[in-house]
């Protein structure tokens, strides 16, 4: 979700931090100064477990618990794959989130990328909602898409 091409917005409240993605209204969060799980007490989602905490101006966060099936990059993994982040500003607008992956199962060595995040003070999140709705099954059980929304 932090590789999406659509914007996101970021909310820290008591305890934790918040990454709302407009694409899909996903929702991660991220658990301020507690200890990470143990891998065998998380159940597997498509975010896993992140817990951060503050060093300075970079929030560090730990996720584990990713479900296999979910595919990073389109790089498989196992279900012992631990995602680290060091997220910071690096300038007046822009904000660096260095991405470490170790898998000792699928990976040779841990695999570190960065993603850079332009603030948008200006911008509101817009609702996205998938038009999933304009497909249905007609009377003989051929599946149909709706074209025009007065179609019945």
């Amino acid at each position: 979700m932090m590789a999406g091409p659509f914007p996101m917005e970021i909310l820290q409240s008591k305890g934790q931090v918040t990454v709302i993605q407009e694409a899909y209204t996903q929702v991660r969060r991220i658990l301020l100064n507690q200890p990470q799980k143990p891998l065998d007490d998380i159940e597997p989602g498509f975010y896993g477990h992140s817990v951060g905490r503050w060093e300075g101006d970079t929030l560090v966060v730990d996720t584990l618990g990713i479900k296999e099936t979910v595919r990073y990059q389109d790089v498989p993994h196992s279900k012992e794959m631990r995602i680290k982040e060091r997220i910071r500003p690096v300038a007046a607008d822009i904000v660096w989130d260095e991405v470490t992956v170790e898998d000792p199962l699928t990976l040779e060595k841990p695999w570190t990328f960065t993603f850079a995040y332009k603030r948008m003070p200006a911008y509101t999140l817009l609702e996205y909602i998938c038009e999933d709705n304009r497909e249905y099954t007609d009377d003989q059980g051929r599946q149909k898409i709706r074209l025009d929304p007065a179609q019945k």
